[in-house]
C-alpha cells in the first residue's frame, strides 16, 4: 500500500453532455452539479503531499471538457511535472480543443465507447457516433509524431456484449494505445439484468472465524494474483452468444493477445496511492466514494453514501491525506476484513455502506465492484 499520494483525481466538473444509459448521475441522491474553481486546483497543486505525486487525471462523474478552464488546469499540472490524463465521452473533443489539450501538456486521453456504430446512440444517449469517430480522427493526426496516448475505455453490458467484441479492432483501428474494459454496476431496477458479472465463473465463498477476526476464502478455483474477468459460465455464454458456442472464454474480451483480468479482495485506489477531488472540493478515496447514489446488488438496493475526509476550500490537501481518520481507513481496506456482500444472500446492512454483518467501521467495502475487480477505471 503506497503511503503517499501517487495519482490524484480531480473531478473538473460534474456535469455532463450526456445522459449514458449506465450513468450514475441517474440515481444521485440530492447531489449538486458544478465546476471546480482553478483557484482550489492552483492551490492543491503547490501542496507538498503531492511531491511524489506521478499523475493527475481529470475525471470523475461529470466530463471534464465542459469546465472552461481544463486546459489551464491541464497546463499547470504538466508545468509541475506530473503526467497529465482525462477521460471524455469524445463529443467535445474537436480539432480545437484537442489543440488546446496537447499544448497544456496532456499525455494521454481515454475515450468512453461503450457502443460502437448503429446501435451507439442507445447507450451513449445523446451523442453522436459520426461526430465522435471525426474527432478521434482529428485527434489522431494532432498526436502523431508525439508522445501522446489514446486509451479507450467501454462498460460491458447485457444490450452492448454482442457487439462490444469488435472493440479491439475498433481501438486498434484508430491505434489506441490502452482499453480499459468494465462490467457495469446499476444504479436503476430496470438496469439489474443488465449486469453481467453473475454470470460469471465466480469462487464460492466460504466464511470461518478465527482469532484474529473475519476472514472469508475463496473456493473451487485457484486464485492466483489475478483472474479472468469475463469467465462466462456455459450456460450463459450460450445465452449471449448462440451463434458461437465454441468461443473459447479467452477470446471475449483481450488486449494484444492478453485476457483482460482482475483481483479480488484488493482496492487498487488505496494500494496504489490514488485519491480524489470532487469538483466542491471534497476529498474521497475512492470513485465509489465520490457521490451518494443508489445502486443494486443483485436485486437488493443499496444506498452508496458519499464519503469525505475534510476539503481542500478549508484545509490543505496534507492534513487531510495524513489525517488519522484517512490513514486508518487506507490500512482498513489494505486488509481488506468486509463482509463477503458480493456473494451474500443478503441481508438489512446490505442497503447501505454504513456498516456490515462483521463490524466493519463506515464506509464500509464488502460489497464494492471496484474491490472486486469487476468494475475498473482508468
Amino acid at each position: 500500500m503506497e503511503e503517499q499520494i501517487r495519482k490524484l483525481y480531480v473531478e473538473a466538473s460534474s456535469r455532463c453532455n450526456l445522459a449514458c444509459k449506465m450513468c450514475f448521475r441517474h440515481s444521485w441522491v440530492d447531489e449538486r452539479f458544478g465546476d471546480l474553481d482553478p483557484a482550489v486546483f492552483t492551490r492543491v497543486m503547490n501542496d507538498p503531499s503531492l511531491s511524489g505525486a506521478e499523475t493527475v487525471f481529470f475525471g470523475g462523474m461529470g466530463e471534464p471538457l465542459v469546465h472552461p478552464a481544463l486546459a489551464d488546469m491541464a497546463a499547470l499540472a504538466s508545468e509541475s511535472g506530473k503526467k497529465v490524463e482525462l477521460v471524455t465521452n469524445g463529443t467535445l473533443l474537436n480539432r480545437e480543443k484537442a489543440r488546446e489539450l496537447l499544448d497544456a501538456g496532456v499525455s494521454r486521453i481515454w475515450v468512453s465507447i461503450d457502443e460502437l456504430y448503429e446501435n451507439y446512440g442507445k447507450i451513449q444517449v445523446g451523442s453522436d457516433f459520426g461526430l465522435v469517430l471525426s474527432n478521434l480522427e482529428a485527434f489522431n493526426l494532432l498526436r502523431r509524431g508525439t508522445n501522446v496516448r489514446l486509451g479507450m475505455t467501454a462498460v460491458i453490458m447485457r444490450d452492448n456484449i454482442a457487439s462490444l467484441r469488435r472493440i479491439r479492432e475498433f481501438a486498434e483501428h484508430f491505434g489506441a494505445d490502452d482499453l480499459n474494459l468494465s462490467h457495469i454496476i446499476p444504479n436503476r431496477p430496470e438496469d439489474i439484468e443488465q449486469a453481467l458479472w453473475p454470470m460469471c465463473d465466480v469462487a464460492a465463498i466460504k466464511a470461518v472465524t478465527d482469532r484474529i477476526g473475519y476472514v472469508w476464502r475463496f473456493e473451487g478455483i485457484d486464485l492466483g494474483p489475478e483472474i479472468p474477468m469475463f469467465k462466462f459460465s456455459q450456460r450463459y455464454k450460450d445465452l449471449l452468444f448462440p451463434d458461437e458456442k465454441s468461443l473459447q472464454e479467452a477470446e471475449l474480451f483481450s488486449w494484444k493477445g492478453k485476457p483482460v483480468t482482475r483481483r479480488v479482495n484488493w482496492c487498487r485506489f488505496i494500494e496504489e496511492g490514488n485519491c480524489f477531488i470532487r469538483w466542491d472540493g471534497d476529498v474521497s478515496p475512492c470513485m465509489g466514494l465520490l457521490h451518494t447514489a443508489d445502486t443494486y446488488l443483485n436485486d437488493h438496493r443499496r444506498r452508496i453514501l458519499h464519503h469525505s475526509f475534510g476539503n481542500v476550500c478549508r484545509q490543505s490537501l496534507s492534513e487531510i491525506w495524513n489525517s488519522e481518520e484517512y490513514r486508518s481507513f487506507r490500512q482498513r481496506v489494505h486488509e481488506f476484513r468486509y463482509a463477503p456482500c458480493l456473494f451474500c444472500g443478503g441481508c438489512e446492512q446490505l442497503e447501505n455502506n454504513l456498516s456490515d454483518c462483521v463490524g466493519s467501521s463506515a464506509p464500509t467495502c464488502g460489497g464494492c465492484l471496484w474491490g472486486q475487480g469487476f468494475a475498473v477505471c482508468p
